[in-house]
């Protein structure tokens, strides 16, 4: 793993760190979109 690590590019790197926070942000509108959905039955 460490290996892995250091043969990763920083553009590698930096992909990752987007995605993960596009994904935090889809989550949370996920969320609040079930929890207005919710809250209209």
């Amino acid at each position: 793993m460490k290996y892995y690590n250091k043969t990763r590019t920083i553009e590698q790197k930096v992909n990752d760190r987007e995605i993960l926070d596009l994904l935090k942000n889809q989550s949370v509108l996920l969320k609040q979109i079930l929890e207005v959905l919710q809250n209209q039955k």
